[in-house]
C-alpha cells in the first residue's frame, strides 16, 4: 500500500513521518497524542552507520498505518478509572499507620 500526497505523489520515505503517524495515532498502539523523544525516530540507526533507506521507512509507514487501520483509534485513557484505589495506595496508607503505630508504641 502505497502512501500518496495531496498531488498523487508516493511519499512516506522520511522517518519524521512515521513518528507523525505514530504520535497522531494512526497505527493503532497508541492515542493520538505527541510523544517526547530524546532523540527523532531513526536516530539510532544513522548513528550506528546503518540509516534506513525511504523505501523502508515508505514499507514501515504503510505496515503501520495497515495495522491501525484494522486495530481501530484508541480512546485517550487520561488515568480516570472509577475502580477505586490502586495497590500502591494501598501500600502507600498501610505504610504510614505503621510508621505511625510504631511512633505510638515508642512514646
Amino acid at each position: 500500500m502505497a502512501l500518496v500526497n495531496d498531488n498523487g505523489e508516493q511519499r512516506g520515505g522520511n522517518p519524521s513521518l512515521l513518528k507523525k503517524d505514530i504520535d497522531q495515532g494512526l497505527t493503532g498502539d497508541k492515542v493520538s497524542y505527541p510523544d517526547p523523544a530524546a532523540s527523532p525516530l531513526g536516530t539510532d540507526d544513522e548513528a550506528a552507520g546503518t540509516p534506513n533507506t525511504p523505501q523502508q521507512v515508505a514499507m514501515a509507514r504503510s505496515i503501520e498505518r495497515e495495522q491501525g487501520a484494522q486495530a481501530g483509534q484508541r480512546a485517550p485513557d487520561f488515568g480516570n478509572d472509577k475502580r477505586g484505589p490502586g495497590r500502591a495506595s494501598i501500600v502507600i496508607i498501610a505504610g504510614i499507620v505503621a510508621v505511625g503505630l510504631l511512633l505510638l508504641v515508642a512514646m
